[in-house]
């Protein structure tokens, strides 16, 4: 989902993640902080205000990533794999594998995010009163952490998409009604009433005087209004393939050539007069060993391309990206874009049944489409 990130661990198989924006929204709100400090504090010295501003900014930072915890834990208790944890920019963005089944899930996974907040404003504001007196820093920031945490939970749940509360918006929604569709469009409707609210807001800011802040509110409102279309869109598609699985777009032709031959015999002999990119490596579709793309033979020198067999430079089947015949198309093109790929083998059981190809792919979900509007 994101580029340009640095992993900085694991937690119950989650990968947790910073994207490289997440730098720009630090360095801003520390900053920000060390001024404020120092301005309504100013008995404090420079290197008072920086390292409470710091040692604040790291503490909400971990806020953010206990609230995206929150939603995560909850969706692999129900059942939701979660592949990543991304604090970015506008925040945190827990990646799901896929979405909910029901509403009751839906409704669950996206209140935990808001419920941890609004644990989290407790406990630190518990703990500002009780160290008041204290080494004046830690209570100052204590109550920064309090009442950012409220804010973050309180807007968390603003009914608008793709917002905690615009999840829990669909899931009710859903529940009552019993139509998912029905409950998409009504959740990405009010994603975008907020959107153009938080754009008014932004604009009023600005003729009041508040630029940086206006300007920051437009940038908030430009990223709700971007997600709530691009998942709209992504919904529609979804609802439109829902008829369309692997077996479907795979060819049943499958590309494939003998672990024991050459680079140098594959190329020449099977790439070059078929067109095709990658061949899947084995004796016969039932005893597959592995994956060779034109991309792994470009790590080659040519010169060792006759006495380089093409199952020491393949991907091994353990690692293989696959997909089941009952995939449904969105599932598959997310899996291709995910980790990109131009191909990707149908398996079962570890038998080739069939094979996709990217363009394949999106040729015939165009042609689905025109057909079934």
């Amino acid at each position: 989902m994101f580029k340009s990130v640095l992993v900085i661990g694991h937690f119950r198989g989650i990968r947790l993640e910073i994207h490289i924006s997440w730098l720009i929204i630090f360095a801003l709100l520390l900053t920000t902080m060390s001024a404020g400090f120092q301005h309504h504090h100013p008995d404090w010295t420079m290197t008072t205000a920086v390292l409470t501003a710091l040692v604040t900014a790291l503490l909400f930072f971990s806020s953010i990533l206990a609230h995206e915890l929150g939603h995560s834990l909850v969706a692999i208790r129900r059942g939701v794999p979660v592949k990543a944890i991304t604090l970015f920019i506008f925040g945190g963005v827990a990646q799901m594998a896929r979405d909910p089944d029901k509403p009751n899930d839906e409704f669950w996974i996206a209140i935990a995010g808001p419920i941890v907040s609004f644990a989290l404003a407790a406990v630190f504001g518990l703990l500002s009163g009780l160290t008041h007196g204290w080494y004046e820093p830690v209570p100052v920031a204590l109550g920064w952490l309090a009442t950012i945490n409220l804010l973050v939970a309180i807007f968390n749940l603003v009914p608008g998409f793709p917002l905690d509360g615009g999840r829990v918006l669909r899931a009710v929604v859903w529940k009552v009604s019993g139509d998912a569709s029905k409950a998409n469009e009504t959740a990405f409707a009010s994603g975008k009433l907020v959107a153009y609210g938080l754009f008014g807001l932004a604009i009023w800011n600005m003729v009041a005087g508040n630029l940086v802040g206006g300007l920051w509110i437009m940038l908030i409102a430009w990223f709700l209004l971007n997600m709530t279309q691009a998942q709209g869109r992504m919904y529609l598609l979804r609802e439109r393939l829902a008829g369309l699985r692997a077996h479907d777009l795979a060819e049943a032709e499958v590309p494939m050539v003998e672990p024991q031959r050459s680079v140098e015999a594959w190329l020449h002999h099977d790439v070059l007069p078929s067109g095709k990119r990658a061949y899947i490596v084995g004796s016969d579709a039932a005893h597959v060993e592995g994956l060779v793309t034109l991309s792994d033979a470009r790590k080659v020198p040519q010169a060792d391309w006759s006495s380089t067999r093409v199952d020491t430079i393949m991907t091994p089947i353990g690692k293989l990206h696959h997909v089941p015949p009952s995939a449904k198309a969105d599932e598959v093109l997310m899996l291709l874009n995910e980790h990109g790929l131009n191909q990707i083998p149908v398996m079962e059981n570890n038998r080739v049944s069939g094979w996709i190809d990217r363009q394949r792919l999106l040729r015939t979900i165009e042609i689905y489409l025109e057909v079934n509007r």
